[in-house]
């Protein structure tokens, strides 16, 4: 495959919660291609990913900033800018922008212009790479508008972007994008079904978050005298972290010797905190707040057990893949989650962990009860989860696959 020039159009850049965004990219620079990011936002209070320094992707983002130059000068550089790229611009649809009945003064300001300004001034690219619904909207209005119209559109949705509660919506928020797009990926199975609802004769494939399996990588072997169980995410209802709470009170009162580790921030933080104190649960239930990335792998290489019991919020949301999921898996961690969302597309049932039906308390304490008594049982699983991931989530793997969509939709 030839040198691509490729711009990711993304929402904030760097964000620490997003590593797999920074893998992508990664990957495409070692495979020899040329990567811009256009980011909306600037996060300068986040911690940065080695990866980041080591490949200066500082050096390559480009932000967002409001256009400041007169109208004369506006008008200037968009007679200029049409001269040095007609040959990337659809001049049947660029004079859209003029359109005074549809928008008013911001014809006359060349607003649809200037919007762009911080992308168009920069270069052509074969490939624009929109992770996440919004990004993937706003490049699609720019294509539009006769803009880059020989440049192909990818869109990733990764699940905050595609709520089930309102799809009816979407059909006309994303109505410019699906018509634009070249290519849609999701995540997961689960997401790939609800996008399919809104976007009826789109190609969509499934590219789920991937990472780096070396940095996952169990180093400890040793038994503990207890058994441990974590849990990674944030402290809110689809996660359900109070599921977990309830469940170890189970165990407890079962007598179980556990130590379950809770590492994470939210908004049920105090819920939470009051419900173990309340039950004095503190000595076996211990909430570690939100850690470095370090830090929470040191927990994963200490644990026996990754559980996540998610549920339906009351919006209809779920986990719709979960990647800390497979980071457990990586770290040869079996795994027991709910029957919601993507969850359980990213294991596989009694192979590499358990699927239990959604908010099933008693399901759970019987499957984690089954793994304290096997531990042959844990190794086997957490062998057999780590091939998994190595499989089908190696960030590699999945640098991959993304190259020979690009080459796809590049030969269409």
């Amino acid at each position: 495959m030839k040198s691509l020039k490729i711009a990711f159009i993304v929402i904030s850049f760097p964000a620490t919660s997003e590593t797999f965004i920074v893998n992508q990219i990664v990957d495409l620079i070692k495979k020899g291609h040329d990567v811009t990011i256009f980011s909306f936002n600037k996060n300068i209070n986040t911690i940065v990913h080695k990866n980041i320094l080591d490949y200066k992707l500082i050096d390559k983002t480009i932000y967002w900033e409001e256009t400041k130059i007169s109208k004369i000068e506006r008008f200037i550089e968009f007679l200029t800018f049409l001269f040095k790229n007609h040959e990337h611009i659809s001049f049947r649809k660029i004079f859209r922008i003029f359109n005074f009945k549809k928008y008013g003064k911001k014809a006359l300001n060349l607003r649809n212009y200037t919007r762009y300004r911080w992308i168009i001034k920069n270069a052509s690219f074969d490939i624009f790479h929109a992770h996440f619904g919004p990004s993937g909207k706003y490049v699609a209005e720019m294509k539009s508008f006769g803009f880059f119209f020989d440049t192909k559109l990818i869109t990733s949705f990764h699940g905050y972007d595609i709520n089930p509660k309102f799809l009816d919506k979407y059909v006309y928020l994303y109505k410019e994008l699906f018509d634009e797009v070249d290519l849609l990926t999701v995540n997961s199975f689960y997401t790939k079904t609800l996008l399919e609802k809104i976007a009826p004769g789109n190609k969509i494939e499934i590219l789920p978050v991937g990472l780096n399996t070396q940095y996952f990588k169990k180093h400890n072997f040793q038994e503990n005298e207890n058994f441990n169980i974590l849990f990674v995410g944030r402290l809110i209802p689809l996660k359900a972290p109070d599921l977990l709470v309830k469940i170890a009170e189970n165990l407890i009162a079962n007598g179980n010797s556990i130590n379950v580790n809770i590492i994470g921030e939210g908004e049920m933080f105090s819920q939470l905190e009051e419900y173990v104190n309340q039950k004095s649960l503190e000595n076996s239930i211990k909430l570690r707040g939100a850690l470095a990335q370090n830090n929470v792998l040191d927990y994963m290489d200490k644990s026996d057990l990754f559980v996540f019991p998610g549920i339906h919020d009351k919006h209809g949301r779920a986990e719709t893949q979960g990647l800390v999921l497979q980071e457990a898996q990586a770290m040869e961690l079996p795994v027991i989650v709910s029957d919601v969302g993507g969850m359980k597309y990213g294991i596989i049932n009694n192979i590499t962990g358990f699927v239990v039906e959604e908010k099933n308390i008693a399901g759970f304490v019987d499957k984690i009860e089954l793994l304290i008594a096997d531990k042959e049982l844990r190794k086997e699983m957490g062998k057999q989860g780590r091939k998994f991931v190595l499989s089908n989530y190696d960030s590699t793997v999945l640098g991959n696959k993304l190259t020979a969509f690009y080459d796809q939709i590049l030969n269409e």
